[in-house]
C-alpha cells in the first residue's frame, strides 16, 4: 500500500503545470484515497483581497462602490486587469482572464481571491490554469454561479477547498444582512462551523429521509450539466452534492437534472442538498412544478436529500466551503439540517 501511495504521489509531482486536461486520472484518485484538501489562511484586517473577472464583465462605474464595501470591512484590494475590462459577454480574452487567476494565486501579497461576478466564460479557462502552482499557494477563492466550473476544477485538480459564496457585485446588490454577516464571519473564521443557521423565514425540508456524510461539492446545476462528459466533470464520489440555480421555466431544471442523473453524478454521491430555486417570474403554479421536479430526481437518486438551502441565486447566500466534510440529516418528520464538520480556513502561520 505504501508503494502505491508513493507512485500516486509521484504522479502528482509530474503533472504538466500548464495543461489541466493532461492531468492523469491517478491524481484525482489519489485525492479521493487520502481525503486531503488544502485550505487557505483566514483573513485579518489589513489583508489584501484580489478581485478578478473570470467570466462576464461588470459595470465599471459601480466598481469603486463595490470595492468600498471591502475597504469598510478593513481589507485592502488588488484589482486584476480582467475586472476592469469591458466586453460584451466576456471580461477580456481567455488568456487575460486565465492569467489573472494564475497570477493572483502565485502572488503572496494577495491573501484571498473574490470573483467580480458570474455570467459566462469560466469553463473556457480550465485548460489554461496552472493547477500544480495553485496547489502550492492555497488561498480563499470565492464566487458562485458560473464560478462553479472553477470550484470543480480547483477542487479536483489542485485539491483545494474553495468557497461557494457571494461575488463582489452581489454583495452590493439585492443582498441581506444575513449574507453579509456570513461573508464577514467566513473570511476570518477558523472554527468548525457546525450546524448551518437558517435566515428568518427559511426552513430546510427533508425529501428523502436518512443521514449522509462526505465532502461538499457542486454548485450551479447549469454549469455542472455543461461539464458532464468532459475531462472537467464533477466526480463527486462519496460526497454531499449541493445544487442550485434560477430558471425561466421548469423544463430547464428538469433537463439539467436529467443530465446529471444520466451522467451518473446523482448515483455517485452520498446525499443531495437542493437550493431554493427562485422562479424568475414568481408564478405560484411553476413553483409547485419546481418542487415536483426536485422530488422526482431525489427519488430516482435514492440518497438522503433535503431542499430549501439558501445559497446561490437567492438573496440569502451562505458561505459554503466546498471540499470540507459535511453531514446531511433528513428526518422522517420533514425537518432537516446540514452540519459543516471542518473549518473553511486555517489560522495564519499554518
Amino acid at each position: 500500500m505504501g508503494c502505491l501511495l508513493l507512485l500516486c504521489t509521484l504522479s502528482i509531482l509530474l503533472i504538466p503545470s500548464r495543461h489541466g486536461s493532461e492531468i492523469p486520472p491517478a491524481a484525482l484518485w489519489y485525492n479521493e484515497l487520502t481525503g486531503q484538501r488544502s485550505r487557505g489562511q483566514a483573513l485579518s484586517p489589513g489583508d489584501t483581497i484580489g478581485i478578478i473577472a473570470p467570466a462576464s464583465p461588470a459595470l465599471q462605474e459601480e466598481l469603486d462602490d463595490e470595492l468600498a464595501l471591502l475597504h469598510a470591512m478593513g481589507y485592502k484590494t488588488k484589482v486584476g486587469e480582467s475586472a476592469t475590462t469591458d466586453g460584451t459577454y466576456l471580461a477580456g480574452s481567455d488568456d487575460l482572464r486565465a492569467r489573472d487567476i494564475n497570477e493572483f494565486f502565485r502572488d503572496d501579497s494577495v491573501q484571498a481571491i473574490l470573483c467580480l461576478r458570474g455570467g459566462y466564460g469560466s469553463a473556457r479557462l480550465l485548460s489554461q490554469l496552472d493547477y500544480q502552482m495553485i496547489a502550492r499557494h492555497p488561498k480563499l477563492f470565492i464566487g458562485f454561479s458560473d464560478i462553479t466550473a472553477l470550484h470543480t476544477a480547483l477542487g479536483q485538480r489542485s485539491h483545494l477547498v474553495t468557497i461557494h459564496g457571494p461575488v463582489l457585485t452581489s454583495l452590493t446588490h439585492d443582498t441581506t444582512a444575513y449574507t453579509l454577516y456570513q461573508f464577514e464571519q467566513g473570511l476570518t473564521g477558523t472554527d468548525v462551523p457546525g450546524n448551518v443557521p437558517m435566515p428568518d423565514g427559511i426552513e430546510l425540508s427533508s425529501l428523502i429521509p436518512g443521514t449522509a456524510e462526505g465532502r461538499l461539492c457542486g454548485g450551479n446545476i447549469t454549469i455542472l450539466a455543461s461539464l458532464a462528459g468532459t475531462p472537467y466533470e464533477l466526480r463527486g464520489d462519496g460526497g454531499i452534492l449541493f445544487l442550485e440555480d434560477t430558471y425561466e421555466s421548469p423544463y430547464q431544471l428538469d433537463r439539467d437534472l436529467l443530465q446529471l442523473y444520466q451522467s451518473g453524478l446523482l448515483s455517485r454521491v452520498q446525499g443531495i442538498v437542493f437550493g431554493l430555486f427562485p422562479d424568475q417570474d414568481g408564478h405560484a403554479a411553476e413553483r409547485e412544478e419546481y418542487d415536483d421536479i426536485i422530488a422526482h430526481y431525489a427519488s430516482l437518486a435514492g440518497k438522503p436529500a433535503i431542499k430549501n438551502f439558501p445559497a446561490g441565486h437567492t438573496e440569502y447566500n451562505i458561505y459554503l466551503p466546498l471540499g470540507t466534510r459535511g453531514r446531511l440529516t433528513a428526518s422522517e418528520d420533514g425537518t432537516a439540517s446540514l452540519e459543516l464538520l471542518e473549518s473553511p480556513a486555517v489560522p495564519k502561520g499554518r
